[in-house]
């Protein structure tokens, strides 16, 4: 493993244990500001909002002035996006140090994705990003058991120690990170998918602007990765879903605690960190990136389908592995798959993935809280609709290529 990429895996960590710091946390200093419990949610809903509006624009600057810079802006914003949500004294100084937050912390993904991807080989594009994925699910582990520790303190001394702990991510992205030579380069394809030799031709040369023009997305869209950036969506919608309903699925189906629903997350967080580990990379290399994503929604679904008869923790604890384990595998054989398909510049083709991951985790929330309120299982029933659907549309017109070659 080369320095620069151990240093964007350290990055993404530390990031991530300080957004963990807060999870915890924000709920009562909202609360506290006062905030109805649909006031906190759509505080998590404004964060992926403004993820999902600037993403695209730091990708994109990322390929014109480099993935570095636009990283360690991201980062130092986001720190002080932590300081300013601790010293709130009023919900509408919340809510702007939430938005800022979303707005700056967009650049951290796209340029610490397209940094793997300017310095791997195709052949070594997935298990690299599965690496990354198993740091990001590390550091999510443990944020949150520090914000639980730091908590009787001060909500307000949780908060800075999240934005300390960005403060040095910046600092040792900034002294520890090297340009892998241009801020971008072409990339050859390398994906077990029929449409893949589309994927050959020279992207475009990066343009320098903010957001991305309609040209540009319709591109994409007419493009190989179109089938990867909905199944973005899709597992985001899902995995957003259960994030903000699990804990009171457990409380109102069978009576848990928070404990139960943290031992929960706790069991997914690991079976993600595991996989990712272990086995996505082997997976990756025997299988390839088209074949194992469409294994891996079948897995996921399959633990959405698993909570819905779920009456006691154990039952809960192995749907919810379940949904991670395929989750943790899903990710990363589409940033994989993305990045080798792309006719876009990495940045902006990052940064387009990354959008539409956080406009599945708004809507998901958002859709889901409503369905709850017909029925507890409601929302996981169309989590694994909504991803069953769309792993059948990818799926379908390879079928079609297979059978037209056939013939």
């Amino acid at each position: 493993m080369t320095k620069t990429r151990l240093v964007v895996y350290l990055s993404i960590f530390m990031a991530m244990a300080g957004y963990g710091i807060t999870v915890p946390v924000m709920p009562f200093i909202a609360r506290e500001l006062g905030a109805s419990p649909l006031g906190v949610s759509l505080l998590v809903s404004l964060f992926a909002l403004t993820q999902f509006i600037s993403g695209p624009f730091w990708g994109n600057l990322s390929d014109r002035y480099g993935r570095k810079r636009i990283l360690v802006a991201g980062l130092s914003g986001y720190a002080l996006s932590f300081f300013l949500a601790g010293m709130s004294r009023s919900l509408p100084a919340l809510i702007g140090s939430r938005a800022l937050g979303g707005l700056l912390s967009a650049a951290m993904f796209p340029s610490c994705q397209a940094l793997i991807a300017d310095m791997t080989a195709p052949a070594d594009r997935g298990p690299a990003m599965a690496a990354m994925g198993a740091w990001v699910n590390l550091g999510f582990l443990l944020g949150p058991v520090i914000g639980g520790i730091l908590a009787p303190v001060g909500n307000a001394v949780a908060m800075s120690a999240a934005g300390g702990v960005v403060v040095v991510t910046a600092i040792l992205a900034a002294t520890g990170l090297r340009e892998p030579g241009k801020p971008y380069r072409p990339q050859a394809a390398a994906v077990d998918e029929p449409a893949a030799a589309a994927g050959t031709a020279r992207p475009a040369a990066p343009t320098g602007r903010g957001w991305p023009s309609l040209a540009d997305v319709a591109l994409a869209v007419r493009s190989p990765i179109a089938p990867y950036l909905s199944l973005t969506f899709a597992i985001s919608f899902g995995q957003g879903a259960l994030t903000a309903l699990l804990a009171y699925f457990v409380i109102d189906r069978f009576g848990g605690t928070a404990r139960d629903a943290a031992t929960i997350f706790t069991a997914v967080g690991l079976a993600s960190f595991l996989a990712q580990t272990l086995l996505v990379g082997r997976l990756i290399r025997r299988f390839g990136e088209h074949r194992l994503a469409l294994a891996a929604v079948v897995v996921c679904t399959a633990g959405f389908v698993s909570l819905v008869p779920a009456t006691s923790v154990p039952a809960a604890v192995a749907a919810g592995m379940l949904t991670g384990l395929g989750s943790s595998i899903l990710r990363p054989c589409l940033t994989s798959a993305t990045s080798l398909l792309t006719p876009l510049p990495q940045g902006l083709t990052m940064g387009l993935q990354s959008s539409l991951d956080s406009l599945g985790r708004m809507l998901g929330p958002t859709i889901g809280g409503w369905l709850y309120g017909f029925g507890v299982t409601l929302p996981f029933w169309s989590s694994a609709a909504v991803l069953a659907g769309v792993g059948l549309g990818v799926a379908r017109p390879r079928r079609r290529k297979q059978d037209e070659t056939a013939a």
